[in-house]
């Protein structure tokens, strides 16, 4: 389940926004090109999630969603409706993967392992959408698009202060379904990016002591996040 101070956060934004509907001047130009940059909270879901050693699946094996957070400018260009919006964002993301290691020479395991992932990356967006309400100052658009996600650093921790940082650049993608809302400048984005390709995971690559080493998590992201943020 998606943790739920994501939606406390967008909540509270919106009552907190919702004033600046009373001063808006429904006079102002529409113009064909905005700019803009919002802050936010997204987190991590896991769809499916199994654990291997070599070829055994571990018992206990369970994940935890987490919040991370987002910061994102952006253009858009505006074709009657229809608009066109390139984004540039920063995102670090969060979540937690546990899993039973297996006693050697026994049928029996250890108590569960939570194994820690942070992670941090440059995301390049690209947007189409259509605004269903189009009477300024009042906006309502759903889009669709792509981003292409360069994670740069990662860091894994599990228990007793093991830890392991990675700083080789990885370039992975998804889709992106979702929709904002504009009340004068001030703007609201959900959205949601749709099962990550290629997120599986081999504790072989990293140095962690050799009981981890024949470990594999087998698992489908996906990502929820709210902004707010000014357009312009």
């Amino acid at each position: 389940m998606v943790n739920k101070t994501l939606y406390c956060f967008g909540l509270i934004s919106l009552v907190l926004l919702i004033s600046p509907m009373t001063e808006c001047n429904a006079q102002v130009k529409r113009l064909k090109e905005n700019w803009g940059a919002r802050l936010g909270l997204n987190a991590v879901s896991i769809r499916s999630y199994e654990v291997y050693s070599d070829d055994e699946i571990l018992p206990n094996s369970s994940y935890t969603n987490k919040n991370g957070y987002l910061i994102t400018a952006f253009a858009r260009f505006n074709i009657n409706r229809v608009f066109l919006q390139p984004e540039l964002a920063w995102n670090e993301y969060n979540r937690t993967c546990s899993f039973s290691l297996p006693i050697e020479n026994t049928d029996n395991y250890y108590q569960p392992s939570d194994l820690d992932i942070n992670s941090k990356s440059i995301n390049t967006n690209f947007l189409v959408g259509y605004n269903i309400i189009h009477d300024y100052p009042f906006l309502f658009g759903i889009y669709i698009g792509s981003a292409f996600i360069g994670t740069y650093r990662t860091d894994y921790s599990v228990e007793m202060g093991e830890s392991i940082s990675k700083n080789d650049l990885s370039l992975n993608y998804t889709g992106i379904l979702g929709f904002s809302i504009n009340i004068s400048n001030i703007y609201f984005d959900l959205r949601y990016e749709m099962c990550l390709p290629n997120d599986n995971l081999s504790l072989r690559d990293l140095n962690f002591p050799e009981r981890y080493q024949n470990v594999r998590i087998k698992k489908t992201e996906s990502m929820l996040s709210f902004s707010c943020g000014v357009m312009f």
